[in-house]
């Protein structure tokens, strides 16, 4: 079921706006609407102050570079116990990142250049060494210009042009050796004088070739005086990256709290202006509306007349058909019921005022499931599993999901000692017999078939009654019509069904296939003209729907049979050893399976059979004005 709602109008003078705000915050019970949602209220949108939207935007700022700091200092994220509320955060905050930023800045700067520095030198390394045997003697005079030109083995032809044209320009005064450094690379090695290297330079860049090109901060000089630099500053970039991390952690902890606590109250603050732009307001009031449940409506009438006085209204609304279409849900069931929850919003939630099917399908769906599964053996295990993770996991939709699971193995231990099942046929040997009947048993599948079917007929007559009752509640005659149509030809259809298998007398074929013809007729009534054709294929359809729930019997007798294979084979191992892997294995597997398809497919026979007979999704969640922190 959901909570009663109750429209809401606050009324006060403009100068007690701050205060409401804060008490409203505060009981975080009172769901704040624009006022164009609300329309019994009628007021101008409120106008926010220059100096509020300067605030605002200043405010904004200053979060994005406390959100980039807090990004960017090492250290865990903390908790609200850990720092204290400033008194003055957007002074203080004003004040200080203005200095701190650009410093941390700079620290994270040459942190990402070392770190790239430090990726790339191995492959100039690797390159220098491949140049070390070709390096000339000429290399190491002093006044002498090393040159290095990479070119690909297919245009080893360039390497041969460009010598030349060094030669002749340094009048043969320069060294050219050229050698494989590489499966694909050819590397050419020119030594010159020094007052030749604008004129080397130039032509090399109209050559278009490419450059051995070393980081600047290697320096000068032949490739293996240069692989000494780079193997020295490899062995220092390390040591550098450590005195960097080093202050960066003595300025995450000098200011990481200081900058949590500033971006917690600016959050607070940018979150309480927010709310100001759903406001109305006169002359010289403001205007608020919204919703409350109704057992807080007394307490917050008191609260605010506690804290601002008289000068503040509020004003219950009418809750209009209309308005009840924008009311928000609060769903309230017991304690057992309120996983299903999840699983009810995993469809839509309900409307205001509409059928909650939780309590439903927190009492069918575990059965259906038992039905399924039926087996003690698993139900155990399952149940066990179940129980573990869910102390582990954090409460949300994967928790309720697994307190459902948890609830159907417990009726799979029921149903598995109704079957007379534990790990499939291995009860047997336990000396484990079926209470109710043994549903692997060739002779009672009819039997299985037909409970299968009697559950859904009760299942899909409770629904159509629960939207037959929906109906005339609106007054739709149309809904009225189809879902009356439906549940007068089912139940005929029951009747007939009956009197055909001797269950019933025979004379009540004749009103049972009046009943028929009537339900089809007042089912193809709501569809208009179409109805002829349509009445007829939708109760065809409701046939359908009822025979879905035949799949509780197939997937349970699936599940039976793969864990008598499994038992069969191990016995025909020959080896216990190599029996019992191979029976765990498939156990196993049936295990998983067990606790995948009950669960699906009962979910689908609520969602797709049962609910569409009566449930109207399409509700607002409840969405209380608060603080988050």
């Amino acid at each position: 079921m959901n909570i009663d709602m109750l429209p809401i109008e606050i009324v006060g003078l403009k100068a007690e706006l701050t205060r409401t705000v804060d008490i409203l915050r505060q009981l975080g019970f009172v769901q704040i609407e624009t006022l164009a949602d609300m329309g019994e209220i009628s007021a101008r949108p409120l106008s926010l102050a220059p100096e509020i939207l300067r605030s605002q935007e200043e405010m904004s700022v200053l979060l994005a570079r406390i959100e980039g700091l807090l990004d960017l200092l090492p250290g865990e994220p903390f908790t609200q116990r850990e720092f204290s509320m400033p008194q003055n955060p957007l002074e203080e905050a004003r004040e200080n990142i203005e200095t701190l930023l650009p410093k941390v800045q700079h620290l994270t700067a040459q942190q990402e250049k070392l770190k790239a520095e430090l990726s790339s030198l191995p492959r100039y390394e690797a390159t220098l060494r491949k140049l070390l045997p070709i390096i000339p003697s000429s290399a190491r005079r002093p006044g002498n210009v090393t040159v290095g030109v990479l070119v690909s083995r297919l245009h080893v032809g360039v390497l041969d042009s460009i010598g030349k044209k060094i030669m002749d320009m340094t009048e043969g005064l320069a060294d050219v050796i050229a050698s494989d450094v590489g499966s694909s690379t050819h590397a050419m090695l020119v030594v010159f004088p020094q007052e030749f290297t604008a004129e080397v330079e130039t032509m090399l860049g109209r050559e278009d070739v490419s450059r051995l090109r070393l980081p600047a901060e290697l320096g000068q000089g032949p490739p293996d005086v240069i692989l000494g630099t780079l193997q020295h500053r490899i062995n220092t970039i390390p040591l550098e990256l450590k005195d960097l991390e080093r202050q960066m952690a003595l300025i995450s902890k000098e200011w990481s709290l200081k900058l949590a606590a500033w971006r917690r109250a600016l959050q607070e603050a940018l979150e309480k202006n927010a709310i100001l732009s759903h406001f109305g307001e006169t002359d010289q009031t403001f205007v608020i509306g919204g919703w409350v449940p109704d057992k807080y409506f007394p307490e917050l009438i008191a609260e605010l007349k506690d804290a601002v006085g008289e000068t503040v209204l509020v004003r219950r609304l009418a809750l209009t058909a209309e308005m009840k279409k924008q009311a928000p849900i609060i769903l309230k069931n017991p304690a057992a019921a309120q996983p299903f929850e999840s699983l009810v919003n995993l469809l839509a939630l309900p409307r205001y005022g509409r059928i909650d099917p939780t309590q439903l399908m927190a009492f069918f769906l575990p059965i259906f499931f038992g039905m399924i599964l039926g087996d003690i053996g698993y139900g155990l295990v399952l149940l066990a599993l179940s129980l573990t993770f869910t102390r582990r996991i954090q409460p949300g939709t994967a928790r309720d999901i697994l307190k459902v699971l948890a609830i159907g193995a417990g009726w799979s231990v029921v149903f598995g000692v109704l079957y007379g099942e534990a790990f499939g046929t291995l009860g047997e040997h336990w000396g484990l017999h079926a209470v109710w009947f043994d549903r692997a048993s060739s002779e009672h599948v009819a039997g299985l078939l037909v409970m299968t079917l009697a559950v859904g007929a009760v299942h899909l007559t409770l629904g159509l009654v629960l939207g037959v009752l929906e109906a005339a509640r609106d007054k739709s005659r149309g809904h009225l019509l189809e879902r009356g149509g439906m549940l007068v030809g089912l139940i005929s259809l029951f009747i007939l069904v009956g009197a055909l298998s001797g269950y019933l007398p025979d004379e009540l074929k004749t009103p049972a296939w009046a009943g028929m013809l009537t339900g089809i007729t007042l089912l193809g009534a709501s569809m208009g003209w179409l109805g002829v054709l349509m009445g007829p294929i939708e109760f065809i359809g409701l046939i359908g729907n009822l025979l879905s729930y035949l799949r509780i019997a197939a997937i349970g007798l699936a599940s039976v049979y793969l864990a008598k294979v499994a038992n069969d084979i191990a016995g025909m191992a020959g080896n216990l050893v190599v029996g019992a892997i191979i029976a765990v294995l498939i156990h196993a597997l049936n295990l998983v399976l067990g606790a995948f398809s009950p669960t699906i497919h009962s979910l689908r026979l609520h969602y797709v059979e049962f609910f569409r007979k009566f449930y109207e999704g399409g509700g607002r969640a409840y969405q209380p004005y608060k603080s988050n922190f």
